[in-house]
């Protein structure tokens, strides 16, 4: 099985880097992409199978707002995950849908890890196929 695809939109160079930066010890568990727009990211979703797009919302070319709108209309089955200065959480789901996981920026390191698990679990669950996956491997481990 292969490590789940998170893809991370933001137009500041440096929160990408931090993000590179403080997630550094979780590849190999995850695979992480990053891009600085919704277009980018939309390019990038073309050639890889993506489970998680992290948007922020406030973003030149296409914003995150936008992409979310694309990604609930051709990419129903990718969680998402706003992380916004911007946005309020009744914001963003008043604007998103109740779909979206909402965080606040700045955000620390361990927080984004943790809700990034808990989302991984979430769509684990949602797919049939993992859940079969998962079964085979603890019948197949007894």
């Amino acid at each position: 099985m292969s490590a789940p695809v998170i893809l991370f939109v933001d137009d500041e160079p440096n929160v990408l880097s931090g993000i590179r930066r403080g997630l550094h010890k979780m590849e190999g568990h995850w695979t992480m992409l990053y891009a600085s727009n919704g277009r980018q990211a939309l390019d990038l979703l073309l050639t890889h199978e993506v489970a998680v797009v992290v948007t922020d919302i406030a973003m030149p070319v296409m914003d995150g707002e936008t992409l979310i709108r694309r990604l609930y209309e051709d990419y129903p089955h990718i969680a998402v995950v706003v992380l916004s200065g911007y946005w309020s959480p009744e914001m963003a789901t008043r604007r998103a849908g109740g779909m979206v996981t909402y965080l606040s920026k700045p955000i620390t390191v361990m927080t984004l890890a943790t809700t990034l698990h808990h989302v991984l679990q979430d769509v684990r669950l949602a797919d049939p196929k993992e859940v079969l996956l998962s079964t085979a491997q603890t019948v197949s481990a007894d």
